[in-house]
């Protein structure tokens, strides 16, 4: 099964990987000195050319964030060190500079080389016969693709999780993970890598359906693929389908066409065509050789996987390949072969049990890293909303205070006019309040305007408006899409409310408790209204409620507001 590295479903080579990297994710680096500029410029002039000065420049990057505890550097250092190892083939130590990547880049918020990076590890544990561990690393690329709309990313990352559960069997599963590939794939043609990735992708749509025996518009797919893509081709794409086409041929009991595809295949194939790439393909490729019984081809391509193979210094695709060798031996009654296998069989068994050891103890750590970095993410953002929210309340009444008061009216404001809804606002204030203030002095002051603050915020809440402190002991209260009428009833019952505090105020001129007065200007917006022209008007008619009897309230429309004696000017012109 084809997979794609960061190019190829899960690797094509260092092709795709560079072609898809630097358009998702630009990081910036002109706030460091020259040197950092200079070594980030390294990685990435280098990065497709030479191998030996990217690795330099990553490490002396890597040195230089170690000692300034910079997760940015670090993380942009530690992936691309991994990425060009990777490339090189190199599986000594790339699991655990992908795992140090992975910590860093979190830190950073670099979403992208992040969701990448969690792919490697999903490739890597699949290669070393994990499955249920790399198909959980892809979740978690996904889960970043999928918060941050990492597109690209999302795509790569789906067709490895369909490979892999074609590796363990689950096929339905597994078309339905390609089909969401192929909608962004098909959708980007103008992409350099398209026909290797769309190749690719019908490689494993193939080879999906030949393993549950449904053979059924295969026929349709190679023809496409002759005609839209082989012709942009190279000898490494080409190669890729045409082994497709031989386990198609062959388990579809087409054997002069199989038989044709392996004699061009063993005519083609080089030490040279050996990528990680199309590994799996090889050993598909093996498989069909053992069961057709080409056994000069099957050695032929044995001998030149079995020097990559021990290279990489994976223990399960040793073992894999080994297995192979004991079922050609065991069938060919190849006693002494066959025992001198089946013993190195053993020996690998036991170091796989090993690396699956130490691997585990790599993932619980990285487990126990992604946590400690999510709490802290979520104690920071716990600490942002507590100080943004500080800052948009009063701190007296716990009420909204001006600042946000002015946010949320614009938005209110505005969807009222879109939407050609009554906009009501309201201004009220306690009366007598210095009086208050002077003689039952600013403790009880305070008190009393958090009694009314609650009284307002209650009324609001249950007729689903917004309410703030202006300053001072003035408030605002809005509403939108209500009626006069309802606008007159929540003003009364506001009155009410506040009354039956039955707060003593023996130093008001109107009754000897604490009353408030209340002013609503309710109407629907017009284009040229901006909210500071209802938050005037509604001042106004605050203004003319206390002229005529303090303790009352007023709720007036446009037309309304234009019969008040001597504002009909001003209420032409501003609302």
């Amino acid at each position: 099964m084809c997979i794609l590295r960061w190019s190829r479903m899960e690797n094509r080579s260092i092709r795709w990987i560079i072609s898809a990297i630097y358009r998702g994710e630009k990081l910036e680096f002109n706030e460091y000195n020259e040197s950092v500029k200079n070594w980030t410029k390294g990685i990435l002039d280098n990065y497709r050319k030479d191998a030996e000065m990217t690795i330099r420049y990553c490490n002396e990057l890597i040195e230089y964030g170690e000692k300034t505890a910079d997760s940015k550097l670090l993380g942009f250092g530690y992936y691309h060190l991994a990425m060009t190892l990777y490339c090189l083939n190199d599986y000594d130590n790339i699991f655990d500079i992908v795992v140090r990547a992975i910590e860093h880049l979190e830190k950073a918020q670099s979403w992208s080389m992040l969701a990448r990076a969690c792919n490697i590890l999903g490739i890597i544990t699949s290669s070393r016969g994990n499955q249920p561990v790399a198909y959980d690393y892809y979740l978690d690329g996904l889960m970043y693709c999928k918060k941050y709309g990492l597109l690209e990313e999302q795509s790569i990352i789906n067709v490895n999780c369909g490979a892999l559960n074609i590796k363990v069997g689950r096929y339905e599963e597994a078309m339905e993970y390609f089909q969401k590939a192929m909608e962004y794939i098909a959708s980007a043609p103008d992409e350099p890598s398209y026909h290797t990735r769309m190749i690719s992708l019908y490689e494993n749509m193939i080879n999906c359906k030949v393993l549950e025996n449904n053979f059924t518009g295969i026929d349709e797919m190679l023809e496409i693929v002759d005609r839209e893509h082989l012709p942009f081709a190279d000898a490494i794409d080409r190669l890729g389908m045409l082994i497709s086409k031989t386990f198609y041929m062959h388990k579809s009991g087409q054997i002069e066409k199989r038989d044709e595809c392996i004699r061009h295949i063993d005519s083609v194939i080089t030490q040279d065509m050996l990528f990680l790439d199309l590994i799996e393909d090889f050993f598909v490729y093996l498989e069909v050789l053992f069961e057709s019984g080409k056994s000069d081809e099957f050695w032929h391509l044995m001998e030149l996987m079995e020097p990559m193979i021990n290279n990489l210094k994976v223990t399960s695709m040793q073992m894999r390949l080994l297995g192979l060798k004991i079922r050609f031996y065991r069938k060919h009654h190849m006693g002494a072969e066959y025992l001198q296998a089946t013993g190195l069989y053993y020996e690998l068994s036991e170091r796989k049990e090993l690396e699956s050891k130490a691997m585990i103890k790599e993932v619980i750590k990285l487990r126990a890293n992604f946590e400690k970095v999510n709490r802290a993410k979520k104690r920071m953002e716990k600490e942002n909303k507590r100080l943004a929210a500080q800052s948009e309340t009063d701190p007296l009444t716990g009420m909204a205070n001006r600042r946000k008061l002015n946010i949320q009216a614009d938005e209110m404001f505005l969807h009222a006019l879109k939407s050609g809804h009554n906009f009501a606002l309201e201004i009220l204030d306690v009366d007598y309040f210095k009086e208050y203030n002077d003689n039952y002095g600013h403790q009880e002051g305070d008190k009393c305007l958090i009694a009314i603050a609650g009284c307002i915020s209650e009324v609001a809440g249950a007729h689903g408006g917004f309410c703030a402190r202006y300053g001072g002991d003035e408030f605002v209260v809005m509403y939108e899409n209500i009626s006069k009428e309802a606008a007159k009833e929540y003003v009364e019952e506001l009155r009410c409310k506040v009354m039956e505090l039955a707060l003593p105020h023996r130093y008001s001129k109107m009754l000897p408790i604490v009353t408030i007065t209340q002013g609503m200007y309710c109407d629907v917006p017009k284009q040229e209204n901006r909210v500071w022209d209802y938050l005037h008007v509604a001042d106004e008619i605050l203004y003319s409620v206390k002229t005529d009897s303090r303790g009352g309230c007023r709720v007036a429309d446009r037309a309304e507001f234009v019969l008040m004696s001597g504002y009909g000017n001003m209420i032409q012109a501003q609302a």
